[in-house]
């Protein structure tokens, strides 16, 4: 191997490191590493560097340079020329060297010869052929003998692209809609809220404009690449005029802000209410917007049984029944408006009344072109507008101004009516009392004035008053100062739905919706984000309808499991409710059926629900296999290993998850070790085996024949029609082949999608020039001239009054009392989440700490990294937050361990003595396990969080987990109340884990020793 040259004390310094290289290497042949290519210098010596785009956490957006030298990366660091990240590299992208090269990666797949559970599993290698043929079987035999929803596939965030492979997995080879995702819990619930709202991912705001105001709420980037680039996170919280941090404990980042608002965990959707409560008391409204592109001045008749037609949902197509109690023309009697009703009446025609000219006019949203628009309105895109103000950030060419469309006015001129009450008229004669939403709306907000929400939320009444109101007074008139920048807390809590909704209304209100620095949602580009089905040609499009042979669309998704309790899983069709599954699993007595088999790819059970549950449902799975770098918690649960590629071992394309607008390739630098595949690769070698073929060509249905000719392998044809083959409903990217493509991204970097696509991901208020009518799933390549004015619901509006919600939920139990006898879950509203201290309080007297969890930590990502010497040696432990008034009253101290339990289970975690926590809440780490240790579960019941989680607390849209805010007790960990009488968690023999950075197992971790648990086929 090369010589390392990143040494221990550059990567704790992060300092940069030598830049004397050699040039960019030209294109590699189609089935060699890019540093193996025929231009790479013959001296053994020589040093190869690479540009490529990181996946040291779940990012994969951050511009690297790999280096590689004798056919071994030998060290990476930041690009300086990629506009998201501008050079920086952070801790965990320079530690991943050390996984590429850990002496106790997985190298061959292998087979389990000892049963589930035992801490020695008996692995033994088998061939690649052998574990295909294994898996199919026990697959098809299972799905045979129950049903193929007996089966499942479990994904979290990905290796490049092995999310999507695990997605399609299910999809396409077991035939089954039971997807589990930390989707549920991680991105997918504000994703789950905008699709309700507007378009799904305009959840995203767009911190690379630089906004003047900039609000952080819930989330600490600078420690995570998470959502938006550190580098870009730190630039913008810097120079913002007024940086507002919305958190109950005082980030890193935060420590900077102008304000602070240190809120009750969980009482987010509160603090979003009232500033929707003083941005209307203070006219601070974008009225324009809300009237001409939201439903605000839509009609609800509260009295009336709701109406409506058969809808279809947006990825899939099946249909589901949308009802609704907003007044459209098929409810009216003819003669209470001015114009000529046809047959019933349409009941995509919503009215409104009209206050300038005194009569009901009505918005028809029929999506198709030139035939959505007001009444007498025939409209055409806008072509009034003016560039985006970029002073604010670096100067540099990667500045690229956008076009920012003005609001329309109405032509011919109208002014719906936002107040009042009205009279209406049904067909069966009957007469009612119509009020527009946005009056129910107004009315309820009156409950959230700043004294009351100043009481719910502990933060004071003027604090909040004050950083509402600079965020939302524009400085420019013509656009509002930024949308919100929000993080994984808000879906954590129980009522993910609202929670993110509450907060959209925010941003809506001052129309921050698809501005510059607002909700603009996931970049469009060249390609998907790697959608489920996308490296099958033809599948996402429909053009190959034999990829579905074993999952036809139709009566799948209401079988998903979960849809008995969520009954909306139907309608989103993305993911199946985890903790559903595992009951399912466990043949609980109410699961209407049972799961047998599935596979694990990049997820894992500790994510959400309860991990110990999770964990005993895994041990009762007829089959099971998992691909994986490591033998993982989950692997002792598993049957078959399947052993996969590094993020410097595979090619792959990421165009930007978030509105950063960048698109990037992870260029394949070196060979795998052993006989390691890419996620793509064997997901695409399983099709034959299933007899599901991934080619278009009906001679050559698994490209064996094209890739002989070729001499490309079948994962790199799949990546070519994604980026390349838009003929067949690929992506769009302009070149010939994959190393065109990789040829022109050495040269010129991360492109800007901006610059690209000017009239598409270049312009902003998309709803107003007919680009932002996209149905899910949310990133597809870039289709311009969609023409359809406004947004892809069922109103076709931005929807304050959620009509897809009602639908499902037509009597609105849970939701607020809006007028006399009517509840509506329709707008967003608050309760106490389920375990609050308000709400249960009875629990809180056993058990008086509130616990919430998942703060970053700059040198893991979720579960990763544990076994790699640099980041354990920095961060050895778990560490529990806590205020040191309340430590000092549990006798606790700086560095104790501490048990932390709750009615659900206990783990320990040592304690971290910090003021910027409020007394009575700890901020505990989330899923630690430890490598290190020789047993099946790898020791995660010892200190992962979600051990101790009510796996039944759940959100009744989405059904995410309740992972943060609930009762727990903590008390010191002694010898006489701890295993093996030890303080310090200990494996099934006693063994200590790694806890302090001296430990000399970590030195077996590094690049060249002999491992803690190696596997030795190769030997």
């Amino acid at each position: 191997m090369g010589k390392l040259n990143m040494t221990r004390r550059s990567f704790v310094k992060t300092a940069a490191v030598s830049a004397a290289v050699a040039a960019v290497a030209g294109a590699a042949s189609p089935t060699a590493a890019l540093a193996e290519n025929e231009n790479a210098a013959a001296t053994e010596s020589a040093v190869t560097r690479i540009r490529s785009c990181c996946r040291g956490c779940g990012k994969v957006e951050c511009g690297v340079w790999v280096y590689v030298q004798d056919g071994k990366v030998i060290r990476t660091e930041g690009d300086e020329d990629c506009f998201l990240t501008m050079g920086n590299h952070c801790s965990k992208g320079q530690a991943s060297i050390q996984a590429a090269y850990h002496p106790d990666r997985i190298k061959y797949p292998m087979k389990r010869t000892n049963p589930k559970g035992d801490d020695d599993p008996g692995w033994v290698r088998i061939s690649w052929d052998e574990a295909y043929q294994t898996i199919a079987d026990n697959i098809l035999e299972i799905t045979a003998k129950y049903g193929n929803e007996s089966t499942f596939t479990w994904c979290g965030t990905g290796r490049q692209w092995c999310m999507q492979s695990d997605a399609g997995m299910a999809l396409l080879l077991f035939g089954t809609p039971n997807i589990v995702a930390a989707y549920q819990v991680c991105k997918g619930p504000r994703h789950f809220a905008s699709r309700i709202d507007n378009v799904q991912a305009w959840s995203w705001s767009e911190l690379i404009n630089h906004s003047t105001k900039f609000v952080q709420w819930a989330t600490e980037q600078s420690q995570s690449n998470y959502d938006d680039a550190a580098r870009t996170v730190v630039d913008v919280a810097r120079c913002a005029d007024a940086f507002i941090s919305v958190d109950p404990r005082q980030t890193n980042l935060g420590r900077t802000a102008k304000y602070w608002l240190p809120l009750r965990p969980g009482t987010d959707n509160a603090l979003a209410l009232g500033w929707c409560h003083l941005i209307l008391k203070n006219d601070l409204c974008d009225w324009q917007f809300l009237k001409r592109w939201s439903n605000s001045p839509f009609i609800v008749v509260p009295d009336m049984d709701p109406t409506g037609y058969e809808e279809h949902v947006q990825n899939g197509g099946y249909p589901y029944a949308y009802q609704t109690r907003l007044l459209t023309e098929a409810d009216i009697d003819p003669t209470m408006v001015d114009w000529e009703i046809e047959g019933d009446g349409d009941p995509q025609r919503y009215l409104v009344f009209d206050q300038l000219n005194n009569r009901w006019t009505y918005w028809q949203a029929h999506p198709e072109v030139g035939e959505a628009h007001w009444e007498g309105e025939n409209w055409q895109k806008s072509t009034s507008y003016f560039d985006q103000d970029l002073s604010r950030l670096r100067d540099d060419e990667s500045k690229k101004p956008g076009k920012v469309y003005d609001l329309s006015e109405f032509n011919p001129l109208i002014d719906p009516a936002m107040y009042g009450e009205f009279d209406v008229k049904l067909k069966d004669g009957t007469t009612h009392k119509g009020r527009p939403v946005w009056d129910i709306w107004a009315e309820y907000l009156e409950g959230f004035t700043p004294e009351k929400v100043s009481e719910i939320t502990e933060v004071d009444a003027q604090l909040l008053t004050d950083a509402c109101l600079e965020w939302a007074t524009r400085d420019d008139p013509r656009i509002p100062n930024g949308g919100i920048n929000y993080g994984l807390a808000i879906e954590h809590h129980g009522m993910s739905t609202q929670n993110c909704r509450a907060i959209m209304a925010a941003c809506a209100m001052v129309g921050a919706i698809d501005t510059p620095g607002g909700q603009r949602g996931a970049t469009n580009g060249w390609t998907t984000q790697s959608g489920p089905t996308s490296m099958y040609p033809g599948a996402d499009g429909g053009s190959n309808p034999a990829s579905f042979v074993r999952a036809p669309f139709f009566g799948l998704y209401n079988r998903i499991a979960g849809y008995e309790k969520f009954p909306m899983l139907y309608w989103y069709a993305v993911w199946a409710d985890c903790n559903s599954v595992m009951e399912y699993m466990h043949r609980d007595a109410n699961a209407p059926y049972e799961i047998h088999a599935g596979m694990i790819g990049s997820g894992d059970h500790m994510n959400m629900a309860n991990a110990s549950y999770n964990w005993e449902a895994l041990l009762m799975l007829d089959f099971l296999f998992e691909a994986n770098l490591w033998h993982s918690p989950t692997s002792g649960a598993a049957d078959i290993l399947l052993p996969v590629c590094h993020w410097t071992e595979m090619n792959a394309q990421r165009i930007a998850q978030g509105s950063g607008g960048s698109f990037s390739l992870c260029v394949r630098a070196v060979d795998p070790p052993g006989e390691c595949k890419s996620d793509p690769l064997y997901f695409l070698e399983l099709g034959p085996y299933f007899g599901v073929p991934f080619s278009t060509d009906p001679e050559d249905p698994y490209w064996e024949k094209k890739s002989a000719e070729t001499g490309k392998p079948v994962d790199l044809l799949a990546l070519e029609y994604e980026c390349l083959d838009a003929e067949h409903g690929g992506g769009c990217a302009p070149y010939d082949s994959w190393d065109d493509f990789v040829a022109a991204y050495q040269e010129h970097g991360t492109w800007n999608m901006k610059e690209v696509f000017p009239d598409d991901w270049g312009s902003y208020r998309r709803f107003e020039i007919g680009q932002a009518y996209r149905k899910a799933p949310h990133q597809q390549p870039t289709k311009l001239d969609i023409n359809i004015p406004g947004f892809p619901t069922p109103t076709m509006k931005h929807e304050l009054w959620a009509t897809t919600i009602e639908s499902h939920f037509p009597e609105g139990s849970d939701g607020p009392e809006v007028t006399p006898g009517f509840h509506t879950e329709a707008l967003p509203y608050y309760v106490e989440g389920i375990h609050s201290r308000v709400r249960d309080a009875e629990t809180y007297e056993e058990y008086p700490i509130l616990c919430i969890t998942g703060r970053r930590i700059p040198v893991y990502f979720h579960s990763e990294h544990r076994q790699l010497p640099w980041c354990r040696e920095l961060w050895p432990v778990p560490r529990m937050e806590i205020n040191p008034e309340t430590a000092a009253e549990l006798g606790l101290e700086q560095g104790d361990w501490a048990w932390i339990e709750s009615p659900w289970g206990k783990v320990r975690q040592t304690v971290d003595l910090y003021y910027g926590i409020a007394p009575g809440t700890i901020n505990c780490e989330h899923q630690w396990w430890y490598p290190e240790l020789a047993q099946a579960d790898k020791g995660f019941k010892l200190s992962c969080i979600n051990c101790i989680v009510d796996r039944t607390a759940q959100d009744k849209y989405n059904g995410s987990s309740t992972v943060r805010g609930y009762p727990v007790k903590v008390y010191k960990a002694t010898p006489e109340n701890s295993p093996f009488g030890n303080p310090v968690p200990c494996g099934n023999d006693g063994t200590e884990i790694i806890h302090d950075s001296s430990d000399p197992r970590l030195k077996l971790w590094v690049i060249g020793a002999e491992g803690i648990h190696p596997d030795k086929f190769d030997a």
